[in-house]
């Protein structure tokens, strides 16, 4: 027998095993990229709960120990794929996770599941709108996924229709906003300054992003951007000194150490939150990557470098044409050069203001505060439902 397929096997025993054991009413497990640490929207829920000084049991799934600024003793930590791991899932009250769940997880009916996805807005088509070309196994554990979650987190009338389009799923959705945008809304200055700190640059520096997604043969060539002549052009449009901070996807960040940095060209990478990274950017460079949706919100300008169109749409198609969208899109260097010396802000976010409303965004920075009221609902009350409206839940099943 395949070893994969073993394996699965006797972790789908074990999940009924320990069904023979209660649910904890107070315990909370989080997961995020399928155990790859403390990050995205689970995390900024797990704050918010800690925030509120919840007396909650608050466990988190992750590949390594976790000692996050300085909260250890108010998280449990267990090993992703342990039997540990099993038991306190097939133990705990609710469930909070950014990604899909193997296939041989199950839920109880007494437990209460918050799928909050990673991407929100995308650009590249997902889920049943590229089953083609996702992996088989993949496919058949999001499908199951979506039958177990209780509850979707949409930050838009465009997300939640998205869901109900392509996630295999017709339960309720709460459309609230993404936790982790809540910090793009609320605490960008003190972002700006800690990560000047990290970085120790000068609080006043103006900081660029450049965050491209990966690519499917991991080919960094695409990611030839030219960063001294971006912070020449920088300097001469908006003045000040300006560094680069380069951000690789997480699935290639390993490759970051093929990247030449200088003083100027910093190695973002290896900072365990793109979403404080984005709080303190002052403007976005990306190829197709949601962060850009996320980034936006800001109202800070972000321009599109992206030498591949044709060849990464034949990997997955886009639910937007690229060239409507309103930032400004580079296909070559000199581009670049002139996307930035030649950016109109009025022009900008006159296009901006528009593709918002037309997408019906709603992030206002209480996202986090307003699934935490759902938790305690459910934990006090023991019901999926949520009596007050203003929550703009869309129910389905």
């Amino acid at each position: 027998m395949n070893i994969k397929i073993f394996t699965r096997a006797i972790a789908s025993i074990l999940f009924r095993f320990f069904w023979i054991f209660p649910v904890k009413k107070n315990k909370i497990i989080f997961c995020s990229y399928s155990g790859k640490g403390i990050s995205d929207n689970p995390k900024y829920i797990m704050e918010e709960i800690i925030k509120q000084d919840l007396e909650y049991d608050l466990v988190w799934i992750a590949k390594q120990n976790i000692n996050y600024d300085n909260i250890s003793n108010k998280v449990r930590y267990v090993k992703w794929k342990s039997i540990r791991s099993i038991y306190e899932l097939a133990t705990a009250k609710v469930w909070i996770d950014n990604s899909r769940k193997l296939k041989y997880i199950r839920k109880r009916k007494s437990q209460y599941y918050i799928q909050t996805w990673h991407g929100a807005i995308a650009l590249k088509q997902i889920e049943k709108d590229a089953e083609d070309v996702l992996d088989k196994y993949y496919v058949e554990s999001a499908k199951n996924d979506s039958r177990m979650a209780d509850l979707l987190i949409s930050n838009s009338k465009f997300c939640t229709n998205l869901y109900r389009n392509s996630f295999w799923y017709d339960g309720s959705i709460l459309e609230c906003g993404s936790p982790r945008n809540d910090i793009l809304i609320n605490d960008t200055e003190y972002f700006k300054l800690k990560i000047c700190e990290y970085y120790k640059l000068d609080k006043n520096i103006n900081i660029a992003m450049y965050a491209p997604t990966f690519r499917r043969n991991n080919n960094l060539d695409v990611y030839n951007l030219d960063y001294e002549k971006c912070i020449s052009a920088l300097k001469n449009k908006f003045g000040g000194e300006w560094v680069i901070i380069v951000r690789l996807h997480p699935s290639i960040s390993e490759k970051a150490k093929n990247i030449k940095y200088t003083n100027n060209i910093i190695n973002g990478s290896i900072y365990d939150d793109m979403q404080q990274l984005l709080a303190a950017t002052d403007i976005l460079i990306t190829d197709y990557s949601s962060s850009m949706f996320d980034f936006m919100i800001t109202k800070k300008p972000i321009i599109l470098y992206a030498t591949d169109m044709e060849e990464y749409k034949k990997d997955r198609n886009f639910y937007f044409n690229i060239e409507e969208l309103p930032f400004k899109v580079a296909s070559n260097n000199q581009e670049m050069e002139n996307g930035i010396c030649e950016f109109d802000n009025k022009v900008y976010i006159n296009k901006l203001n528009q593709f918002i409303s037309r997408l019906d965004i709603n992030e206002n920075g209480v996202a986090s505060y307003k699934v935490v009221e759902v938790i305690k609902n459910f934990i006090n009350n023991n019901t999926r439902e949520i009596v007050d409206e203003k929550y703009s839940l869309i129910k389905g099943r």
